[in-house]
């Protein structure tokens, strides 16, 4: 079914061209149907070659970084099994997921990006790594981020800096000190994007802020390192909160955000913010070491990462998805705004609110 979903364009193509040669011979084209012949199996190679992907193994080097749970995790332990060197970055050592990552023989080091000394000191381990073990750096996966839900006056301003930093500004520092290795061996950088960077949803507006402009930054740095021959890409791994932890410190978001919100903010939103802080609260979870289970994920992960001649972006989604973003641009802004909200099922803001609020006013 693997290949079949790779080379279904393919079969598609020379399908349609051999329906084309029949048509031509029973209507006596009969020299046409070389020329035909040449196109199709010209098509083809060209598919082929374009489609084509390297191969790895231990002498190539794979870094990662944020790999203490959720996606990195998944990528250090599916990168490996793809049988290449893996070289993690994790925010705790004393994590569950460095522990267990460490017991599977991946290079384990801390990393927190929005610290320069860190930045250079795992780079120094990186490099340490790739002399011992006479490897090339395959490719720098940016991973870590930071996203708080919660609807844009609520956040702390802490809050909105640390995913900047993360998110942006830490993304940029670690490809910035690597920049020497990757040019060094011709290697690849992968950005994790989000679906959140084309279309922005409502209770995440500063982490869509952050994956539009590193995207943004992702796509003009690959025109300005191709020369060097030095290939980047966004992967969009689709959603999969539900399998992860990026919303384990969300309850701690909602406290925070509650102790600095004004007496007027208090008063005015009311029982909406419990409703919402207890909705998105309860869909976190914590101490999940598990390898993601959506396969598309890994499989989208795979042509990023070994495709040899790489599109600009790779996008891991359902059909729901597909449907939805799709009528978020072609409908008039009135109703697509209403789909977003169906899209997000956030606790709504009701007439009561409304009411209240007007009258504490």
């Amino acid at each position: 079914m693997k290949y079949v979903k790779k080379f279904f364009p393919m079969l598609v193509a020379d399908l349609t061209t051999w329906v084309t040669l029949y048509y031509l011979w029973n209507k006596g084209y009969k020299r046409c149907i070389p020329l035909a012949s040449l196109c199709c199996l010209g098509v083809s190679y060209l598919y082929c070659c374009l489609r084509s992907r390297d191969k790895i193994s231990s002498n190539y080097a794979v870094v990662i970084t944020g790999c203490g749970s959720g996606l990195g995790y998944s990528l250090a332990l599916h990168c490996q099994e793809l049988g290449a060197t893996v070289i993690a970055g994790v925010l705790q050592m004393s994590s569950p997921g460095s522990k267990r990552l460490l017991r599977e023989g991946i290079f384990v080091y801390p990393l927190d990006i929005t610290l320069a000394a860190s930045v250079e000191n795992f780079t120094d381990f990186v490099r340490t790594v790739l002399t011992e073990r006479n490897s090339k750096l395959r490719c720098l996966i940016n991973n870590a981020a930071v996203m708080v839900f919660g609807e844009f006056e609520w956040q702390t301003y802490e809050q909105l800096r640390k995913q900047m930093e993360v998110n942006l500004l830490g993304t940029m520092r670690i490809t910035k000190e690597l920049m020497p290795l990757i040019r060094a061996h011709f290697g690849r950088i992968i950005v994790v994007s989000s679906h959140c960077n084309t279309e922005p949803i409502p209770g995440v507006a500063a982490y869509s802020g952050t994956k539009a402009a590193v995207s943004a930054w992702a796509t003009a740095i690959r025109v300005e390192l191709k020369k060097y021959g030095v290939k980047v890409v966004c992967f969009v791994p689709g959603s999969f909160v539900g399998e992860s932890n990026i919303l384990a410190r969300q309850s701690q978001y909602f406290k925070k955000m509650e102790r600095a919100m004004s007496t007027e903010a208090k008063t005015f939103y009311g029982d909406y913010f419990a409703r919402y802080s207890q909705y998105f609260s309860s869909m976190a979870r914590c101490g999940n070491l598990d390898k993601l289970e959506d396969s598309g994920i890994f499989e989208t992960f795979e042509g990023a990462l070994l495709d040899k001649y790489p599109s600009a972006v790779y996008t891991n989604e359902p059909w729901r998805y597909t449907v939805y973003h799709t009528m978020f641009k072609i409908t008039p802004t009135c109703l697509r705004d209403r789909l977003v909200e169906r899209f997000v099922q956030a606790p709504p803001w009701t007439k009561q609110d409304v009411a209240k609020s007007s009258t504490q006013q």
